[in-house]
């Protein structure tokens, strides 16, 4: 049963990529941020009483910890994120950035001095390549000529705004359990976005069907399911065996993109998607 979770995990995560393309044709960017993150704290605060029996308080070091990690993984990197969307194919965004835990590991071994070891360095080196030939559409000299478009550099930013909430969550969580952990930083990240997403011309009474389906997804199978499930599974396997399902999620989100959005599949996302899956498992493999 845990296995089957780890690969829905994967597959539901996959799915954010097209939902996110869906909601923003007719919701604001920051509205659609905003109603994501706050449902979903709300939906994880009840779980959190309910499996921990109570809500600590945070001591003042947890409030700061919460509060930075808040503003750098969801109020930053969501709206980076979904704002990069907006301008890139779900399918290119989809190999740009689960690159992530590759710039991670290369974010340790610099700042916190962890042993790389050649397997994991191959991995950074396939992730960083792959990463840089879904940019360049497959064009080496499209990036010497800094031919990048905005929502791309959007995107690339994402994946060192991630790595360093990783690497910051990974203090916070000495003291607080994950879920009570993302429950809180969650509800930090929200406040903000409630703030910027006041301001946006878009009224909610114009949002489609369609982009209110997808909104549920992100918040459900998007953001409260596949969050339990990893954590079951570093619980159960330990972080680098249940890291190993995350490497599903490039090539799942790909053909979804593709299915459900249209978008066409070209030999230059063909090989970025050979060099970042490939990449991610040398990453993610157990020493």
């Amino acid at each position: 049963m845990l296995y089957a979770k780890l690969v829905l995990m994967a597959l539901f995560w996959s799915g954010v990529f097209p939902a996110i393309a869906i909601v923003l044709r007719s919701m604001g960017l920051y509205t659609s941020v905003f109603l994501r993150f706050a449902c979903a704290a709300l939906l994880l605060l009840a779980l959190l009483r309910w499996r921990e029996g109570r809500l600590r308080h945070l001591s003042p070091r947890e409030v700061v910890l919460v509060v930075c990690l808040g503003l750098l993984g969801i109020t930053v990197y969501n709206t980076m994120f979904s704002a990069g969307l907006a301008r890139v194919e779900a399918s290119r965004a989809a190999l740009i950035v689960p690159t992530n835990p590759a710039f991670t590991a290369l974010l340790a071994v610099l700042f916190l001095r962890e042993r790389l070891g050649v397997a994991r360095g191959i991995g950074i080196a396939l992730c960083v390549a792959g990463a840089l030939w879904v940019l360049a559409r497959g064009d080496p000299a499209a990036l010497l000529r800094l031919e990048i478009g905005v929502g791309e550099l959007l995107l690339f930013a994402c994946i060192f705004i991630w790595s360093a909430y990783t690497l910051l969550g990974s203090i916070a969580m000495s003291s607080l359990s994950p879920l009570a952990l993302t429950t809180y930083v969650l509800l930090a990240g929200s406040l903000p976005l409630a703030f910027a997403s006041w301001g946006e011309t878009e009224t909610l009474a114009q949002v489609t069907w369609q982009s209110w389906v997808a909104l549920g997804y992100l918040i459900v199978f998007g953001t409260v399911l596949p969050f339990q499930w990893f954590y079951e599974g570093v619980r159960a396997l330990g972080a680098a065996r249940a890291s190993q399902f995350i490497n599903l999620v490039p090539p799942l989100a790909v053909v979804e993109s593709i299915l459900i959005l249209g978008e066409a599949f070209t030999p230059a996302l063909l090989v970025g998607a050979a060099l970042v899956i490939a990449g991610l498992y040398l990453t993610n493999k157990p020493r």
